[in-house]
């Protein structure tokens, strides 16, 4: 499969000059979480959910006061139209940042973690295990514990989302998006528990599963992170990025063929 195939087109843009609060409410009106930002025509980065985390909610700072220039990230990597998802992985493992499609200069599209991994979900794939990508050290937060405390988490943690347990057993999860999406733009209060933005459902996947299935479940499901469970209990997490990572892998074990 071809990026033009996975690629997501029209992508949402702004301009670093653009206030935040301007950028963010186009963002919302489009449900596009990670625009290009263009200086001139010219691509020079992405305004990402983490940039929000970072430098906007963990600080406290309203947006209204920032432009997309003061929080963007500067670093993206770069695909054409005709690559496939493998050359889309070692790109965006080599740039460890979101893809542009450009063709003959003009940008034609994005490509995230999420795009490559439905791509390859629709590949006839190999039986690689999930095991060797996964993370198994578990960041979490408590049910009652509030928003301000799992935002400081994942900046501290650099982790794109938490477990929220309760009583010591995993109870739901606590993403990225849950923070901009329902707790920024939803004008919710730092004292607020994280439960009340949170997905209290787990969608999990065993421990013994592969690659392939693991990134059919996300594509099936719509979500870019799942817990891991060995023997019923949940002890690990892999996410989009992390199946990106082992598409990338073996691909130069010459496993995986396009």
């Amino acid at each position: 499969m071809r990026a033009s195939e996975f690629m997501s087109g029209n992508p949402l843009t702004v301009e670093p000059e653009m206030n935040l609060l301007h950028a963010l409410d186009e963002m919302a009106r489009r449900d596009v979480w990670s625009p290009v930002v263009l200086k001139e025509g010219k691509v020079i980065g992405f305004l990402t959910e983490r940039d929000l985390i970072n430098h906007v909610l963990s600080q406290k700072i309203p947006p209204e006061q920032l432009s997309v220039s003061d929080i963007m990230t500067r670093r993206y990597g770069v695909i054409k139209p005709d690559d496939s998802y493998l050359e889309a992985a070692t790109a965006m493992m080599k740039a460890k940042a979101r893809l542009v499609v450009l063709e003959g200069g003009e940008l034609v599209g994005v490509v995230t973690a999420a795009d490559i991994v439905r791509a390859y979900a629709s590949s006839p794939g190999r039986a690689v295990p999930l095991r060797p990508y996964a993370t198994w050290r578990l960041v979490t937060v408590r049910l009652g514990e509030s928003v301000e405390r799992a935002i400081d988490l994942m900046r501290r943690e650099r982790v794109g989302s938490l477990i929220v347990e309760e009583e010591g057993s995993p109870a739901g999860i606590f993403t990225e998006r849950d923070a901009v999406k329902g707790f920024l733009l939803g004008g919710g209060d730092y004292c607020d528990p994280v439960e009340k933005y949170a997905t209290l459902k787990l969608i999990t996947i065993d421990s013994e599963a592969t690659l392939l299935e693991a990134a059919r479940l996300m594509a099936e499901r719509r979500v870019k992170r799942l817990p891991v469970t060995r023997e019923g209990a949940v002890e690990g997490i892999i996410t989009a990025r992390d199946i990106v990572e082992g598409i990338w892998r073996e691909s130069t074990l010459n496993i995986m063929t396009p």
